[in-house]
């Protein structure tokens, strides 16, 4: 990997800034380590370089007529396959969508790019985000770069493996429901959901649970593409002095944790009051959360995709044929109920984390499980049950309405990442980043 790519996003802005380095190196360092990694990770649905390049001239000659460079400064950053950029297809890992080509770009690559950063590539996914693993009919498997035997997650996967194999400083993903989590954890890096409404797109979620946050390998380089990625500057709500976490490995005794992924998520916890936490057990009551949270999901797919699947029917794939067909079952007294139980969680987190900063669980109750033989973005059972056990981790934070970052905090025997997620409550995303950057320290299982 080129030295430029070992050093931090917040390093190497540093030296844009400084004039040590020209966006047009950097792009020279990727387009090496693309050629180098891609043929194995495979991370990336497109690469559009010579358009990198061009806005890397135009960056420079812009920065020289200011006097001052942008603020990202011209660092090359990747976006997930479902924001469009103006003259690059946008696929959606659909091979339906294969020549869909935009001629605008979506106000949220508009707004990177304002900032300084350059778009260099499309980042894989499951299609349409359907799915527990990256791997789509268009652009086949993105491995895990840790450990290609093993999952990546989904669906900000491509982005998850394009940072840990180095070919990028910082990602872009979606997360609906564990979406930039899951993945990072997998792969050993940060991811953040933001708090909802602070990374505004072209798109809508008609049910309010997809937001778009950053993946990096440190949680202050995720911090740099977040704070590019949001509207308008995010007003943190205040904490003590000494932040007090509620920790539980296992959501209060309802989710089947795997041993491992609980030793050492406790080992991260435990050591938060060397950083000055107060650390508690505790948890907030989350019966019937993740079941409203499917159904909530459900629906989703139905209204999102529904006339999608209508139109092309076969020429999209089976696993979003069937999450529509199961929203589409969903009867409106299921609807209305699920709603009510969103509405009542929220109204109990808020109350849980106002007595508490952060919520600290695991991630995902398991590590990464093996990669079938068969093209399916799902695992073969029994892994598939006991991932679908432990899912009630990632979907808490969208059924609350919160913010969470997940943390690489150590590795399982055989190797594999685990993380501790962060959950705080809405606008604490600057604090969770922080603290992050704390359980980096404490670990010392940043990538």
């Amino acid at each position: 990997m080129d030295e430029l790519l070992r050093l931090s996003a917040v390093r190497v802005v540093e030296a844009l800034r400084d004039r040590q380095v020209s966006p047009l190196e950097l792009l020279d360092a990727v387009e090496v380590r693309l050629a180098e990694a891609e043929p194995v990770v495979n991370a990336l649905t497109t690469a559009c370089l010579a358009r990198a390049r061009a806005r890397a001239h135009r960056l420079c000659a812009d920065a020289a007529e200011a006097g001052h460079p942008a603020w990202l400064a011209g660092l090359p950053v990747l976006v997930k396959d479902v924001v469009d950029v103006a003259g690059v297809p946008t696929t959606y890992g659909s091979p339906a969508y294969r020549d869909n080509v935009p001629t605008r770009s979506d106000p949220l690559v508009e707004r990177i790019e304002r900032r300084g950063g350059i778009v260099v590539g499309k980042t894989a996914l499951p299609e349409f985000c359907a799915g527990a693993d990256t791997v789509n009919e268009l652009s086949g498997r993105t491995v895990n770069p840790v450990d290609a035997t093993v999952s990546c997650g989904a669906s900000s996967g491509g982005a998850a493996a394009a940072v840990a194999a180095g070919e990028i400083w910082c990602g872009h993903g979606t997360d609906t429901a564990g979406s930039i989590r899951i993945p990072a954890a997998f792969c050993g890096v940060v991811g953040l959901r933001p708090t909802p409404g602070l990374v505004p797109t072209g798109t809508t979620d008609p049910v309010g649970f997809e937001v778009h946050g950053p993946l990096a390998r440190t949680a202050a380089d995720a911090g740099l593409l977040f704070a590019a990625m949001v509207a308008e500057p995010v007003r943190a709500p205040a904490w003590s002095r000494e932040p007090r976490v509620a920790f539980s490995a296992d959501l209060g005794g309802t989710v089947p944790v795997d041993p491992e992924v609980r030793r050492l998520c406790t080992r991260a916890a435990e050591r938060l009051p060397d950083a000055g936490y107060r650390v508690e057990p505790d948890a907030p009551d989350v019966d019937g959360v993740h079941d409203a949270g499917l159904t909530l999901l459900a629906h989703r797919a139905a209204l999102l995709h529904g006339d999608r699947v209508d139109r092309h029917r076969t020429a999209v794939g089976p696993v979003l044929r069937t999450e529509v067909a199961a929203g589409r079952r969903v009867t409106a007294d299921r609807l209305a109920a699920a709603r009510r139980t969103r509405a009542g969680f929220r109204r109990t987190a808020a109350a849980f984390l106002g007595r508490y900063d952060i919520l600290a669980i695991p991630t995902f109750g398991v590590p990464p499980w093996p990669v079938p033989d068969r093209p399916s973005p799902y695992p073969d059972r029994p892994h598939l049950d006991r991932a679908a056990a432990v899912w009630p981790l990632a979907t808490l934070a969208p059924m609350a309405g919160c913010p969470a970052v997940t943390v690489p905090c150590g590795r399982t025997a055989a190797g594999h990442p685990v993380g501790l997620q962060l959950v705080g409550a809405p606008g604490s995303d600057h604090h969770l980043l922080r603290a992050a950057t704390d359980v980096e320290a404490l670990t010392g299982a940043a990538a």
